[in-house]
């Protein structure tokens, strides 16, 4: 009976970290719709880590929002089928004695600036946008699954000492991905 009683507190304190990790990055509003003829994927990001990423940025880290999404044709017996995909990269500096800056993907030009982070991260990836390409892709009647996958990373990682130690986390806020299945 008391080792149950010692074997408790030691498995709450292995269970609790994960459940953290688990609410750092947050998804708001996930759409996919026709957009003039066009996949599109409307969504927010909402990063609760403010604490973290800024002390990767007070540290002298880049990071970069890495949002990645994979439209499937869902399929009983095999594995899904491919359809298309898309990635938005969206770097975060601060500057020396200066404000927070975010770069959005190319395609959108824009610069969010300022000294509050949680405000410029909410204005910046409030509303995000990914093309997937032609909606004549998708056959009427067939189902789908869209997976998206958001991530914080440090860019000042080479890639090289990413292949070497393989095993460990450079990642800025753990992951996340999140899975959408419609039919059209």
């Amino acid at each position: 009976m008391r080792r149950a009683i010692f074997l408790v507190p030691f498995l709450f304190a292995l269970v609790l970290p994960w459940q953290a990790h688990a609410q750092r990055i947050g998804l708001s509003n996930l759409v996919v719709d026709n957009q003039e003829g066009r996949v599109k994927v409307r969504y927010g990001v909402d990063i609760k880590a403010v604490d973290a990423v800024s002390e990767a940025l007070q540290a002298g880290d880049t990071l970069a929002l890495e949002c990645k999404a994979r439209l499937s044709r869902k399929r009983d017996y095999a594995w899904n089928t491919q359809v298309a995909e898309a990635e938005a990269i969206s770097r975060l500096t601060l500057h020396e004695g200066g404000p927070f800056e975010i770069h959005l993907p190319v395609g959108r030009q824009e610069r969010y600036r300022g000294r509050d982070l949680a405000l410029v991260m909410k204005e910046a990836w409030g509303a995000m946008t990914l093309d997937l390409g032609s909606w004549e892709s998708l056959e009427r009647g067939g189902s789908y699954s869209l997976t998206l996958e958001i991530r914080m990373v440090r860019q000042d990682v080479s890639a090289w000492l990413k292949g070497v130690l393989f095993f460990w986390n450079f990642d800025a806020v753990p992951p996340v991905k999140y899975q959408l299945d419609f039919s059209y």
